[in-house]
């Protein structure tokens, strides 16, 4: 007998015990207070509770009395207590039972005093195997054990996954899959699934070894008994992997009775490319399945209706936990299968993609099937560069296609889609054939109004790119979008706004306790005013009493602006208005409504709220910050190339603002160099003058004026000419470098009267 039943029928003998002993106890204690039993022993015994004090300096609670250990309410807490749990395994035993028993605090020591024997790895486990995972999971759920339980149960929980996890035990386990006793082939795959993902792996690179060819059947049993967790990376291998190692790949998903499984099939069992033995394995596999082969024209609608509920957001992904789940690829390079962890969205994404890619390989000439197929696949593409970007072939490659899938993506609110195929259009695309198309804004133009900053970011960048020389319809946003984007303070703002000044300021108090600069406004129509002129706002909250437009107005005039759009909104409501407030935010998915806030406690609550609203869609400052220096780039690139087609002051005016961020202020300077202004030269003038501004600043400042006075002339007065030789003059004890700063501006003065 293992120790592990040992130690069940032990603890079943000992329930047994405690319930024949429990109605004697209760009979007894009825005549008379219980006593803990001593041993026959001439010194009378130290209280229980002795046994288990914990050491100074561990949390818990202070140790009750040794009288109240002595003499327990309950006789099955005597009795627990009599036995003086000593080893760790005895000190859990002790705790389950206290705990059930509503006694806590004894609970607690003894959970203590296993945690200070300070067990390793390899009796955490032991530890872990004799109770099951349950019994720990049970005592961290219990509030009144904390924070022993969780400690421990931690503790054990870790050792016991890396027990399972452990590669030579999974190694081993799979040599004894072809052990010829069936017990012991059963113990090995019961072994392999409590192993999970770590087990599939290696499951998978013997199916990819040919020596081991005689270890695939057993290993094919294995791998179908697992389910759900070995059919992600079974399909992944139908993406890439060789023919051989897909045949071994479909005879596993052949005997798994699944929707998904079914579909994975059917490019594999129809495609003219597949390998012979690929098609007639998958054939075989549908067969057995579903009874048959379905035609390629039902195929490819299973497929689509596969890839568009994915797309649309409509089917959920399976195993998701806390949001997450494994996403599998097929590593030739490695020759395996590997898991990234990733959110369910991404999941869904790269669900549509691959439906949406066997589709398109059944019915490569239908247009719509290759718009969802190129957009679904750009969706997909990961955040952290290290997938290989998809290259399209044929006409699919072009940049008259990738022009239909930007409107494509757009419409559908694909916003990675989006701005992937406004990239590609910046790179490939000429301004001719992406622009000038008729009276109506060609798909990039129109893309600068899209209510996500990243795809008019995208759309600015592969327009200046595209370097028109004419005037084309909806060129004039090109100016106001990197005018939204340059005009930036440097700090993260919000909005407070209320029907009058005081409740303005009260939820202004409030926000600014977070971080926030806080503008305030007491009508709608001021609201709107400063959300559109800067792009720092992250957030408003407003009281559903204001007025100028009335609270209903103003969430659709905010939503209807591409620079307010993604606005997040906490509708603030006074005593009588949270009904109104709740109407309003069922309609609009970036709001929600919230009683007036009394404490910091209730506002860090709403503000966690409205940062829980669509958060694939809140770009955060750092974005912001990088998209404002983009946008001063590109602001200089067209003052350089393109400064006659656009109309770029109000954007050199947002600049001028930029040149208070200190991480902004050099990139300002350069698209001030050829801004044909007065104040533009004073500004550049002044700054470079400003001796506590960073040397650097100041000669980048000097060098931008000197640009300017060579492209438009001096444009500065007398008097302000005059002052500036006053402050060479004065500059006799300052360092060199400020001396040739200012030096270099008389140069940039006198330069024009030299030449002439």
């Amino acid at each position: 007998m293992t120790r592990r039943y040992r130690t069940y029928v032990w603890l079943l003998t000992v329930s047994l015990a405690l319930c024949v002993a429990a109605p004697a106890w209760a009979q007894d204690a009825k005549a008379k207070p219980p006593k803990v039993p001593k041993p026959a022993a001439e010194k009378p015994e130290k209280p229980a509770g002795k046994a288990v004090e914990k050491p100074a300096g561990k949390a818990g609670p202070t140790k009750p009395p040794a009288e109240a250990i002595a003499a327990p309410e309950d006789s099955g807490v005597a009795a627990i207590l009599a036995a003086k749990p000593a080893t760790p395994a005895e000190c859990v035993r002790a705790a389950k039972i206290l705990a059930e028993l509503n006694r806590p605090d004894l609970a607690k020591q003894f959970l203590a005093k296993a945690l200070d024997a300070k067990l390793d790895q390899q009796q955490l486990a032991d530890l872990g195997e004799q109770f099951g995972s349950a019994v720990f999971l049970n005592l961290a759920d219990r509030e009144a054990l904390q924070p022993e339980a969780r400690q421990l149960a931690d503790a054990v929980s870790a050792a016991v996954t890396a027990r399972l996890e452990d590669s030579k035990r999974i190694e081993t386990l799979i040599k004894q899959l072809q052990d010829a006793v069936p017990e012991k082939r059963s113990e090995a795959m019961a072994g392999l699934q409590e192993a999970r993902r770590a087990a599939i792996g290696p499951l998978l690179q013997v199916l990819a070894d040919p020596a081991r060819a005689g270890e695939y059947a057993n290993v094919r049993v294995a791998l179908a008994g697992m389910g759900r967790p070995a059919r992600e990376p079974l399909m992944a291998i139908l993406e890439r992997a060789d023919p051989k190692l897909m045949v071994q790949a479909i005879l596993v998903l052949g005997e798994m009775k699944n929707a998904k499984a079914e579909l994975a099939l059917l490019r594999p069992a129809l495609s003219e490319k597949s390998d012979a033995e690929v098609r007639t394995t998958a054939e075989t596999a549908l067969k057995r399945l579903t009874g048959g082969v379905p035609s390629r024209s039902e195929a490819v609608r299973l497929l689509i209706d596969a890839a568009r509920a994915y797309f649309d957001r409509q089917q959920p992904v399976e195993g998701a936990i806390d949001g997450k789940v494994d996403l599998w690829r097929w590593d030739e390079g490695k020759r395996q299968c590997v898991a990234k962890s990733c959110a369910a969205d991404d999941a869904a994404r790269a669900m549509a993609a691959r439906w949406a890619r066997d589709a398109f390989a059944l019915a490569p000439d239908d247009r719509e099937i290759g718009l969802l197929y190129v957009t679904a696949t750009l969706d997909a593409v990961g955040d952290d560069g290290n997938l290989d970007f998809p290259f399209f072939e044929g006409e699919w490659s072009s940049a008259k296609a990738f022009n239909q899938v930007l409107e494509y993506a757009v419409a559908h609110g694909r916003v990675k889609a989006a701005t992937m195929a406004a990239w590609v259009l910046g790179q490939k695309g000429k301004a001719e054939e992406l622009l000038y198309q008729g009276a109506k804004a060609a798909p990039l133009a129109r893309a600068l109004r899209n209510p996500d900053r990243r795809v008019r970011m995208a759309a600015l960048e592969a327009i200046v790119r595209l370097q028109p020389v004419r005037p084309y319809p909806g060129s004039s946003y090109v100016p106001q979008a990197l005018a939204f984007f340059v005009a930036t303070s440097g700090a993260r703002h919000a909005l407070a706004a209320g029907p009058n000044l005081e409740q303005a300021r009260q939820l202004a108090g409030l926000l600014a306790t977070h971080t926030y600069k806080v503008d305030t406004a007491t009508t709608g129509k001021e609201l709107l005013r400063l959300a559109a002129a800067s792009p720092d706002f992250e957030l408003a909250l407003i009281d559903v009493s204001i007025a100028q437009p009335e609270i209903e107005m103003l969430l659709q005039q905010l939503r209807h602006d591409e620079r307010t759009a993604s606005l997040r909104v906490g509708l603030i409501a006074r005593e009588g208005y949270f009904e109104q407030a709740e109407r309003v935010a069922r309609t609009d998915p970036l709001s929600k409504a919230f009683h007036r806030p009394h404490d910091e406690q209730a506002f860090r609550w709403q503000i966690e709220q409205l940062a829980a609203l669509r958060p694939r869609e809140f770009v955060d400052f750092d974005t912001r910050q990088r998209q404002a220096a983009e946008a001063l780039d590109l602001l200089a690139e067209l003052g350089r190339t393109s400064g006659k087609l656009y109309d770029l002051r109000r954007a050199q005016d947002a600049a001028l603002a930029a040149l208070v961020a200190p991480k902004l202020a050099a990139k300002a300077t350069a698209v001030l160099a050829s801004a044909n202004s007065a104040e533009v030269q004073r500004t550049l003038v002044e700054l470079a003058s400003r001796f506590s501004q960073p040397l650097e600043l100041r000669q980048a400042a000097a060098k931008a004026f000197r640009q300017n006075t060579q492209k438009h002339g001096i444009l500065l007065t007398a008097e302000e000419i005059r002052r500036q030789y006053r402050r060479y003059n004065e500059s006799e004890k300052q360092d060199a470098p400020t001396q040739h700063v200012l030096a270099l501006i008389l140069d940039c003065l006198e330069a024009p009267a030299g030449k002439k």
